[in-house]
């Protein structure tokens, strides 16, 4: 059992008088990989619900045990794993019609779950290795069974395609793991439920049907103390969101693993995560490298480009998001004239696919940092920091708390030169 990547456990009215069995289910819980239950002539919310005060087929059995003083220490932990497992989906027995379509089912679940499809990370991964490495270490640093670490950087920073790589990592031999992409435009349309359903259901949690968000906090909560987990919550903006998907984050099994991606270092900071890894840009070489593959299917540039690459690389400053779409939008194209027109034109305007990603954090700011964030873009790029908080204290703004917002969100930082702290602008 314990070299299985996934068990299925048949339950009966009688199941909880072995206790062989129920030592087998403590044990596949325990393990983290998938269990199909199958319920023979019994209903899910038998292995949990009282009926006037009893479970009619657990209950008579644990009494049982308890009148003969036998396995005394074991039924505390066999009644939770019975509960656990109540809720992961699985098909229902309740006539000898029902077998054959039970055991389609489950042969063909069991195809699907055993051929799992890694996430697609990057066609070329410069500077993924380095990342997944720092990443780890701090992670390791984490003095918890539970391992909950953010990832922050700006948009484009490459935060999406590090936690596809670290979850195709962890999830390669467990089953119970989920990656909710863009939570954050989910959150902003109203659709927040329908991650905790695409949760519930990768983690194979029986759920009843719901509509709201406090009904899938009910259910997840049950669910997430009772199994070992593996979750990316990829593009979060709001506390509020983290709590919806992880309602008992403070309560998980040991051995699991979160993992989530935002632009606000400050959204990390409110649900107490202080494992936190920041996106860098990517090193000279590795910009070089991912902009020519874009740019000529090839690590360097062609013969007589060499400099005309330095100013592109020059203009996009290690952001992996524009090295991808100018190298692309340079493919092909030999005449140095065009070059040259396209490295003028991003001096003006950027393409669209960067200004929509970026400007996605610029929007979310209210109306007082936007007029510091122009500030910065405009006037103080190269100033001291000191220089642009006396200026806005001036205006009547709190310098400092904006400067630490616009940190925070990753569109400003300091570069540390000697004697000084220059403003850089990262949007």
């Amino acid at each position: 059992m314990d070299s299985a990547s996934l068990h299925i456990a048949i339950f009966s009215e009688h199941y909880a008088q072995s206790p062989w069995c129920l030592a087998e289910l403590e044990f596949m819980l325990q393990t983290g990989t998938t269990i199909i239950p199958i319920f023979y002539k019994v209903q899910p919310c038998d292995l949990r619900h009282a009926v006037h005060g009893k479970r009619i087929y657990v209950d008579a059995a644990f009494a049982e045990y308890e009148r003969k003083g036998r396995y005394l220490k074991k039924l505390e932990q066999w009644k939770m794993a019975l509960n656990a497992v109540s809720f992961y989906i699985g098909d229902i027995i309740t006539n000898e019609d029902d077998e054959q379509r039970v055991v389609k089912n489950v042969v063909n679940r069991v195809l699907k779950d055993m051929k799992k499809v890694p996430l697609d990370v990057a066609k070329h991964p410069m500077g993924l290795h380095e990342a997944v490495e720092e990443f780890e270490r701090i992670s390791d640093e984490c003095h918890s069974n539970v391992q909950i670490v953010g990832i922050w950087g700006m948009g484009g920073s490459g935060k999406t395609t590090l936690a596809k790589e670290l979850y195709n990592r962890e999830c390669s031999s467990m089953q119970r793991c989920s990656f909710l992409f863009d939570i954050r435009d989910a959150a902003q349309k109203g659709l927040l439920h329908e991650k905790q359903k695409k949760l519930l259901e990768d983690l194979r949690f029986h759920a009843p049907s719901f509509d709201h968000v406090d009904q899938g906090k009910g259910i997840l909560a049950s669910g997430l103390r009772s199994v070992s987990v593996r979750i990316v919550l990829d593009d979060v903006d709001h506390p509020d969101q983290v709590e919806a998907l992880l309602p008992v984050k403070d309560s998980l099994v040991s051995g699991s693993l979160i993992i989530v991606t935002t632009r606000e270092r400050e959204v990390l900071i409110s649900c107490g995560i202080s494992a936190i890894y920041k996106m860098r840009v990517l090193n000279p070489s590795h910009a070089k490298q991912l902009f020519c593959w874009h740019a000529f299917l090839q690590p360097s540039p062609r013969s007589g480009f060499e400099q005309i690459v330095a100013k592109f690389l020059s203009s996009c400053q290690g952001l992996p998001l524009s090295l991808r779409v100018l190298g692309g939008q340079l493919y092909g194209r030999s005449q140095m004239d065009y070059w040259e027109a396209q490295l003028e034109k991003i001096s003006r305007i950027l393409p669209g696919d960067i200004t929509e990603r970026l400007k996605i954090s610029y929007d979310a700011l209210d109306e007082e940092d936007k007029e510091m964030f122009l500030d910065t873009a405009c006037f103080f790029i190269g100033e001291e920091r000191s220089t642009a908080i006396i200026v806005w204290d001036g205006s009547k703004w709190n310098g400092l708390d904006g400067w630490e917002r616009l940190v925070n969100k990753c569109l400003v930082e300091v570069v540390d030169e000697p004697g000084e702290n220059v403003l850089d602008k990262n949007a």
